[in-house]
């Protein structure tokens, strides 16, 4: 082979090269271009995932947060529920509580003229001195209808209240009064040692002068007896501290009160 023969198959050569890369040049270009879109596609792919994600976690915070509230509010309900039982149980038994006191008012409005009448009766029996305690209270106690209209219930039922516990604290204690006493056509001043509402002894400061009483209405029956002075005196000593305790034979009798 000549050189000229191998120059012009070198030049055939590169000929037919250049006529392969210039039929290939188009489909490189559509891939590139295709290649370019798959890359931007997975770009907004992995974006919109990101994106997701970021929304799945905030609408399940949102979820959690409002499930919460949900558990706080049946709660509060169950518990205004209970409470309401509660009040509704309250409320039943202030209702039969007022029933219960409206029936006993009714009672006690039926018999209130009649329990005054009879305490007041029954101060008559009390000794002078207790009387004029009584006398505020028992003067407050209505004797006519016009007092009665001026009245309320809850006042009268004081009234009587009031007077029969100062009757029972008196018949639960000794008590000593100074008192004048007419004796023997005189007004001597004595001493009178009462034992609750069941008896009472008296002695004069002289220890001349000596008796017992027992309850009668309008005022005390009285027994004279001086015999018992000195013991009576001794007694109302111990009683108001002057002297030391000790045991005194005394007279009592109980009888009917007339």
């Amino acid at each position: 082979m000549t050189k000229n023969k191998v120059v012009m198959l070198i030049a055939a050569g590169f000929a037919l090269a250049g006529a392969a890369v210039l039929n290939a040049a188009p489909h490189l270009s559509e891939t590139r271009s295709t290649l370019k879109e798959w890359v931007e596609l997975k770009k907004i792919i992995s974006e919109e995932k990101n994106k997701w994600a970021v929304e799945q976690q905030t609408l399940q915070e949102s979820i959690d947060l409002l499930e919460d509230e949900i558990e706080k509010i049946e709660a509060a309900i169950e518990s205004y529920e209970a409470e309401a039982t509660d009040a509704d149980k309250v409320r039943d038994e202030l209702v039969n509580e007022e029933e219960e006191l409206k029936q006993a008012s009714a009672i006690i409005k039926s018999e209130i003229v009649d329990l005054e009448a009879t305490t007041l009766d029954l101060v008559k029996y009390l000794p002078t001195n207790l009387q004029e305690k009584l006398s505020i209270i028992t003067q407050r106690i209505p004797k006519t209808k016009r007092e009665i209209d001026a009245s309320t219930l809850s006042v009268r039922i004081m009234n009587i209240i009031g007077v029969l516990t100062e009757i029972e604290k008196f018949n639960s204690q000794l008590t000593v009064v100074n008192e004048i006493r007419d004796i023997k056509g005189e007004r001597v001043r004595v001493d009178t040692l009462y034992v609750g509402l069941a008896v009472a002894y008296y002695v004069d400061g002289t220890r001349s002068e000596a008796g017992y009483m027992i309850p009668a209405k309008d005022g005390w029956t009285r027994f004279e007896d001086n015999t018992l002075a000195n013991d009576i005196a001794d007694a109302v000593a111990m009683q108001k501290r002057e002297e030391t305790v000790r045991f005194v034979d005394l007279p009592i009798t109980i009888t009917d009160v007339e």
